[in-house]
């Protein structure tokens, strides 16, 4: 081999040689990196940096990435879940504050002012969010408002109350007992002439200090309590308007109180008739502070217009659905209808000093037997009341489900009539009756058609068998009225309809200007009858709408008045009852449920049961529109 071969082949050995040993040395380079990560992770035990995950990727195929990514999106959407599912179960909604809340009621405040809100729904439904009393209602019965703590005496005459410290009037004022004596006095006032000075005739109040009144009463009172949740008025504001003159005082249409709400502003049309009023949440006030920020209170004339208004979305609620007009509602799944249970009854009260002949207990007897209870607690009322024959409601202290009972019958009740010769006859209306012409012997035979009735009616010598039956002018009123005129007419008596307006039903009641009355009557907390039976409520301000005057009835109703045995009172209570089942001063009707429509917007309502209309808003603290998600405690 020639000398340059040889020297080419050893340069061509040596490169080779190099090549190879660069590539061991880059190995070895290779090996010494990942020495180097595997031991910065074993030391720092820490999670691999940028630099690491990058180094990883070049040793993954495309498809290990793509798989890489998939279950990493996969982590991160189980850690968020999980993250979202923890802070779920460990949080809550609360209520938060704001909002407004808009009601439809039926008719138009005149006297906001405890003292002589009770004739007037709207007037009721305002006092119970602006004024408070030293007690109050809710779903748990009779509590504590106003009043911190009290002691009633062992002969049941001596109540003393401790009062609350620290609360304010809505014009910044303390409240004190300065203010209860000066209502309570202003209530004993005759000048004032409010209905409930019957509430406190004998009774006596001292002031002890600041803050602790003492009631002494002449005789025990069972139902003593109830009777102080009437609201208390600021003597501040008050104390320079004469009794005689709070009718006509301005503060009763811009009242000032310590209730959870306060006057804001009101509305009138041009004829003076105010269309709406809006309250505001009390920030100072004693308890919680109402979530809703403002009511506003919306005054139609009927609840036809209510209705309308609901509707339209131009409220929010409205504070009371007639049965009768349910189906005319057209946002069904928008509402919540609340079935609140209210201790009141119809019933058709006779006042038999205006007709002589209701004054006829076998009348009176006869007409009960004549009237279809079932169907019109089935037809007119969609099944949604219970049919009573008594004052005292099924499930309260007293009630006597062993009365004599009149059931419906209506071949009985003409047979009885028959008995009393009350024969059937065509009908000529006394004043409109044709008489001879002292110049003619015709008789004008047009007027003679028009003036015919066209039933028979019983008659007996010159007096036909015919009363006026009074109500109030409102659709479910309007049914059942006409319904008791036709299965009356079934029997040969001739009822004359009255309608009267609502603003007007309470002087109508105040003048006992009926014969007939259907109405119905709301009861307290206490099943106490005497306001409503004791003959000496029979004229205005008293609540007996009948002609009852019995002197056994009266002894029991007084009696039960001065026990706090409830077993001494349910049998006093028996007894009277039976006295009203025998004398038959009234036809007692059904116990009706109470549906109040909301938007289902508004949260937090839990009442069930209310003892007036008012007093569903008895809780209003609570309610709320907004809410906030915040950590379970």
């Amino acid at each position: 081999m020639s000398y340059f071969k040889k020297l080419g082949v050893k340069i061509q050995e040596k490169k080779l040689k190099l090549k190879e040993k660069r590539a061991q040395n880059k190995i070895k380079k290779f090996h010494t990196h990942d020495e180097k990560l595997v031991s910065s992770l074993a030391s720092t035990k820490k999670l691999p940096n940028k630099e690491q995950i990058n180094y990883i990727s070049k040793y993954l195929s495309s498809t290990e990435k793509i798989i890489i990514r998939i279950l990493s999106g996969l982590i991160l959407i189980a850690v968020a879940s999980l993250s979202i599912n923890f802070y779920w179960n460990h949080s809550e909604l609360k209520p938060k504050a704001g909002g407004i809340y808009t009601e439809g009621l039926v008719g138009a405040p005149r006297y906001i002012n405890p003292l002589f809100a009770t004739a007037n729904d709207v007037d009721l439904d305002l006092v119970s969010l602006i004024y408070s009393g030293l007690f109050t209602y809710t779903d748990q019965g009779l509590e504590k408002d106003l009043v911190e703590s009290y002691e009633v005496s062992e002969n049941q005459l001596v109540y003393t109350f401790i009062l609350r410290q620290g609360i304010k009037w809505h014009d910044g004022e303390d409240f004190t007992a300065n203010d209860v004596m000066f209502t309570i006095n202003r209530i004993q006032n005759t000048q004032t002439k409010t209905p409930l000075i019957y509430n406190f005739q004998g009774t006596s109040i001292e002031k002890i200090d600041d803050f602790t009144v003492r009631f002494t009463l002449p005789k025990p009172f069972a139902p003593f309590l109830e009777s102080l949740t009437i609201g208390i008025l600021p003597e501040h504001i008050w104390q320079n308007i004469q009794p005689e003159n709070m009718l006509m005082a301005e503060y009763n249409l811009k009242p000032i109180g310590t209730g959870p709400y306060k006057f804001s502003s009101l509305t009138k049309n041009k004829n003076g008739v105010i269309k709406s009023f809006k309250l505001k949440s009390n920030p100072t006030y004693y308890d919680q502070v109402a979530y809703i920020d403002e009511i506003d209170l919306k005054f139609t004339e009927n609840f036809e217009q209510a209705v309308e208004s609901l509707n339209n979305k131009k409220v929010d609620g409205i504070s009371y659905l007639p049965k009768e007009i349910r189906a005319r509602i057209i946002n069904n799944r928008n509402l919540n209808f609340n079935l609140l249970h209210l201790p009141q009854y119809s019933a058709v009260f006779f006042n038999y000093d205006k007709n002589p002949i209701l004054k006829d207990l076998t009348i009176r007897k006869i007409l009960t037997h004549a009237t279809n209870k079932e169907k019109i607690v089935n037809e007119i009322l969609n099944a949604e009341a219970q049919i009573i024959d008594s004052c005292i409601l099924p499930g309260t202290l007293g009630y006597n489900s062993e009365i004599v009972k009149y059931p419906f019958n209506v071949q009985h009740a003409k047979t009885e009539l028959d008995k009393l010769e009350w024969t059937l006859e065509d009908y000529v209306d006394p004043k409109k009756e044709t008489t001879e012409d002292e110049n003619s012997d015709e008789i004008n035979a047009e007027e003679t058609t028009e003036n015919a009735y066209p039933y028979p009616v019983r008659k007996k010598g010159s007096r036909y068998f015919e009363f006026s039956l009074t109500t109030v002018n409102q659709p479910e009123n309007v049914k059942i009225a006409t319904e008791l005129q036709k299965e009356w007419q079934l029997i040969g008596a001739k009822v004359n309809l009255v309608f009267v307006d609502p603003s007007n039903i309470a002087e109508t009641i105040k003048t006992r200007n009926y014969e007939a009355l259907l109405y119905g009557q709301i009861l307290g907390y206490d099943p106490d009858p005497y306001p409503f039976w004791h003959s000496s409520q029979t004229s205005f301000p008293g609540l007996n709408l009948t002609s009852l005057n019995n002197n056994d009835a009266d002894n029991l109703l007084e009696n039960a008045r001065k026990t706090t045995d409830d077993n001494a009172r349910a049998e006093l209570y028996k007894q009277f009852q039976n006295i009203i089942a025998e004398t038959v001063p009234a036809i007692f009707l059904f116990n009706p449920t109470y549906t109040y429509p909301q938007n289902k917007k508004i949260k937090g309502f839990n009442t069930s049961q209310i003892i007036t209309p008012a007093d569903r808003f008895s809780m209003i603290n609570e309610w709320y529109i907004k809410t906030d998600r915040q950590w379970k405690k």
